[in-house]
């Protein structure tokens, strides 16, 4: 992570001058990936690659309210292994005091930030994860669109932490503005974290509404980390998955998870399944892998590094 000051007002009356600090972080990554039956027209292996730069900005009142902002940059592979250029996303922004933080814009929602919904995720481009067969409304942080500019709150006070969000979502699909609002709340206690979201969207102007309701666990086990969730949502039912990481080595981590559940009716109801690896080879280098299969009962599998900056 680099950090560079800048000056961002002068006060010429007085002759003072406020300082943001604004910071650069990321990470690259580049391999193969492969993906069984990937679709007409399309390769089955191909380029896997990405790079992301965040930047983040902030300063701080004279009261003691801190201010900030991110943007992000980001290029990512196309799925018939074209690369694409480069693009910023929308602006997040957040004012914070004390335990009380406030975020506007690109937002993420209360699943997407709710603690070990994603769990562990194995490979470089982690095709597969422990909620791949749930079909929650999240409406997470967008990496490379506009995102929901919604308003998030969120207030954490030692071991408690709960978030509520609101968006809506006007970006021009066929069913219009998404009405979405979630909410969750974690509690951390002997190690573990236990977190209950809920989200509901609906299209306005047309009556099709979409809720679900998310339970998870995680913690550490001794050498083993864990992390599991049980998820209810008015399109695939109930589904559930368990993840988690073992340390073999001072260097070297195996990664697995499963996903099962959903309505029998689709193809979400199919196991999901990954096992891979992550190996440090220093100065924040990762060479990752992977295989599994899909809830399509497709096999995947994906090997490369990732550098963080």
């Amino acid at each position: 992570m680099k950090k560079v000051l800048f000056a961002t007002a002068a006060l010429m009356a007085t002759g003072s001058v406020a300082a943001a600090e604004v910071t650069f972080g990321g990470y690259g990554r580049f391999g193969m990936q492969y993906q069984e039956n990937r679709g007409v027209g399309l390769d089955n292996t191909r380029i896997e690659s990405r790079f992301r730069l965040d930047i983040d900005a902030e300063t701080t009142s004279d009261i003691g309210v801190r201010f900030g902002a991110r943007v992000r940059v980001q290029a990512d592979e196309n799925n018939n292994g074209s690369a694409n250029a480069a693009a910023f996303n929308g602006a997040r922004f957040f004012a914070e005091s004390g335990g009380f933080r406030l975020e506007v814009g690109n937002v993420a929602d209360a699943i997407d930030n709710m603690a070990n919904y994603y769990g562990y995720e194995p490979g470089l481009s982690a095709p597969i994860g422990q909620y791949s067969n749930t079909n929650l409304p999240v409406a997470g942080y967008s990496s490379t669109g506009a995102g929901v500019n919604g308003v998030s709150a969120i207030y954490s006070i030692g071991d408690f932490r709960a978030q509520l969000t609101g968006s809506k979502d006007t970006d021009g699909v066929l069913l219009g503005s998404q009405d979405r609002v979630s909410a969750s709340v974690a509690y951390t206690f002997s190690g573990f974290t236990v977190a209950l979201a809920y989200a509901e969207a609906e299209e306005t102007g047309v009556a099709v509404k979409r809720d679900g309701t998310v339970l998870t666990v995680g913690g550490s086990l001794g050498m083993v980390d864990v992390a599991m969730l049980v998820a209810d949502d008015s399109v695939e039912g109930t589904s559930y998955g368990i993840s988690g990481k073992y340390k073999v080595g001072a260097a070297t981590s195996i990664l697995a998870a499963v996903s099962a559940g959903g309505d029998d009716v689709t193809v979400a109801n199919k196991t999901a399944f990954a096992i891979g690896f992550d190996h440090s080879l220093g100065g924040g280098v990762n060479l990752r892998g992977m295989v599994g299969r899909n809830t399509a009962s497709n096999n995947v599998a994906d090997l490369g590094v990732q550098f963080n900056f």
